[in-house]
Formats: C-alpha cells, sequence, structure tokens
C-alpha cells in the first residue's frame, strides 16, 4: 500500500503533467465564461463587452471605496461623486448648462405588463408630459393594452405614444394588420408635434417584418420638409427599436436584415432634418452614443419591467432648455 502510494505521488508530480492540468483548467474555464457571456448576449441582445456605460459603471463603484484623502484623477473623482450619490447627479442645480429650463417630459419602454413600475415613473417626476417608446404588453392583446393605457390615463398627465414589436403580435397571430389592437386602443402609432421651443417626430419602426411602410415614410417625407421650411427649434425624433445601437443586437432590421438599408435611410433624413437626438427603447438597457456615418446623437431608455431586465426597472427624463440644448437623465424606479 505505502510503494503504491509513493508511485502515486511521484506520477502526479511530474512537471509536464501539472503544467498540463493547469491548461486543461483554464481552457474549461474560459469556455464555461464565454458559454455564460453567450447565454447573456444572446439573452438580452446586449453586448457587454462593448459598453461604455457598464465600464463607466464599474470604475465608479471601485472608486468609490478609495479613501478620500487619496488624490483620483479628475475622471475618477468625477465617478466617485456620482456613485456616492447614488448617480443622481443631474438636476437643476448642477446641470453645467446655465440656459433657462424651457419644459421637461418623461421617456417610458418596455413595461411588459408591469403596470406598477409604469405608473410609478408616470408620478416620479414632474414633467409636461410623458412620450413611450412601446412594448407595454407581452403579445399585444386587447385587455393588455386596456390595462396599460388605464395606468396612463389615470395619472392625469398628457402623453404620447408609439407602439412596440410586443404590442402587434396578437393582431398578426390573428392574421389582422398588426395595428389593429394598438390602433384600437391607443389610435395612431406616429404622429408629430410642435411644443414650445421643439419639434417632436414619434415614428413608428415596431414592425419587425413590414418596417414603416409607404404611407409612414412618405408622411416622414412630408414632415421633414416642413420643418427644413419652417426650422423650428429643437427637433428630437423617437423610435421603439434602435436604428443603430454599438452593442446591441436589438436594432431595426434585426429580423428581416433588408430593414437595415431603411434604417440607415432614416438616419440620414433625421440627420439633414437637423434632428437633435433620436430616443428608442427595446434592448432595456439605457445608453447614449452616436451613429458613427453620421454622428447623430442617439440614446436608448431603459426598460420598466421588473423581470428580463439587464438593469433595475427605469425611465428616461429629458429637460429642453431655451437655447436648444438637452440633458438626458437615467432614473431608477423607487
Amino acid at each position: 500500500m505505502f510503494r503504491r502510494h509513493k508511485k502515486y505521488e511521484r506520477r502526479h508530480s511530474f512537471i509536464p503533467f501539472i503544467i498540463f492540468r493547469s491548461l486543461l483548467s483554464l481552457i474549461i474555464f474560459a469556455v464555461l465564461l464565454a458559454g455564460i457571456y453567450s447565454a447573456f448576449r444572446q439573452f438580452s441582445g446586449f453586448d457587454i463587452v462593448k459598453v461604455n456605460v457598464l465600464q463607466r459603471d464599474i470604475l465608479g463603484l471601485l472608486a468609490s471605496f478609495i479613501p478620500s484623502g487619496i488624490t483620483l484623477p479628475p475622471q475618477l473623482e468625477k465617478l466617485k461623486e456620482n456613485e456616492i450619490s447614488g448617480g443622481e447627479t443631474n438636476t437643476e442645480d448642477n446641470l453645467p448648462n446655465k440656459s433657462k429650463l424651457s419644459f421637461k417630459f418623461i421617456l417610458v419602454a418596455d413595461s411588459h405588463n408591469d403596470n406598477e413600475n409604469l405608473g410609478k415613473a408616470l408620478i416620479g417626476i414632474k414633467a409636461d408630459f410623458v412620450v413611450g417608446l412601446g412594448d407595454y404588453t407581452d403579445i399585444g392583446t386587447i385587455d393588455e393594452l386596456r390595462a396599460a393605457k388605464k395606468v396612463f390615463d389615470n395619472t392625469g398627465i398628457r402623453y404620447f405614444v408609439t407602439s412596440g414589436d410586443h404590442d402587434l403580435w396578437d393582431s398578426r397571430n390573428k392574421e389582422k394588420d398588426p395595428t389593429t389592437n394598438f390602433n384600437q386602443v391607443f389610435g395612431r402609432t406616429y404622429q408629430s408635434f410642435s411644443y414650445k421651443n421643439a419639434r417632436f417626430l414619434i415614428i413608428d419602426n415596431s414592425d419587425n417584418y413590414l418596417g414603416l411602410g409607404e404611407a409612414q415614410l412618405n408622411w416622414l417625407k412630408e414632415e421633414i420638409e416642413r420643418i427644413n421650411t419652417e426650422g423650428p427649434g429643437v427637433v428630437l425624433a423617437f423610435v421603439h427599436e434602435p436604428l443603430y445601437h454599438p452593442s446591441s443586437t436589438r436594432v431595426m432590421g434585426k429580423v428581416t436584415n433588408s430593414l437595415m438599408d431603411e434604417a440607415k435611410e432614416i438616419t440620414k433624413m433625421l440627420k439633414d432634418a437637423g434632428v437633435r437626438e433620436v430616443f428608442a427603447g427595446d434592448i432595456h438597457y439605457f445608453t447614449e452614443y452616436s451613429e458613427p456615418e453620421t454622428g447623430l446623437s442617439m440614446a436608448t431608455v431603459g426598460a420598466l419591467t421588473a423581470e428580463r431586465n439587464a438593469q433595475t426597472s427605469r425611465y428616461g427624463v429629458v429637460s429642453v432648455y431655451e437655447d436648444g440644448t438637452i440633458e438626458v437623465e437615467d432614473v431608477e424606479v423607487r
């Protein structure tokens, strides 16, 4: 027994075997991590490796543990202050913009029948009105849509909404026009309006198979021609699915690839019209970025649903100033 034990020890102390076993363990661990990463990316449509906002949050969290007596670079110091204050640094008192506030509105998206969080967002901050970016339901039945509309109506605040791809499912499955149920409950899925020093373009790109369609494209071209002629202050655009995103696969054209060309066409149209920023939902994550070819500023709003959410439930608040600048706040539901 003793001699066999010794032989066992000598065999496992062989250096090449130890190296091989260590490398094999590292490979298995790497494959496991890759599987977890791939599963998250496929589930959420979001690439955490590419997202700058996640890097910012991690750096801010790490910086918050550094003692106050140690001098940090300006960027890390700012992140540390933001982490300690809970991220609520975009208030009217400390915004860098010195222009007078013109108005403020709320952005909500992707509640997916979580009407409790939808209600909290609508009454959470004083604002002039609400813009909804779609997916208020899971499958878009009449009952689901009516339940969401009741929440909007009960708050008493004025609202303007477009549909999400989930809001079209029931109508499509019943071989109706995909917007049938949504139109019956909420009304038209695209519209434009002016408010104070801004012009709003609410575009419906929620149909993953048909895109905007000829009628809506013609409407959008007419609206842009009017904007170019009248030149009304700040122009903001709103869609359900991002026209482009640097790290998410959930963009216009994710189902029908030809719609990616339509998304590029719309992006160029909006840029030429002087649109200040394009807001979208659908990816369940808050990000701000620019489209690389046109430089058009874009932002996505975090989801209100408590389920299937890469972040905690949240919504957006946009402040528009008299000089045309805007500030976007990412607000967590409390």
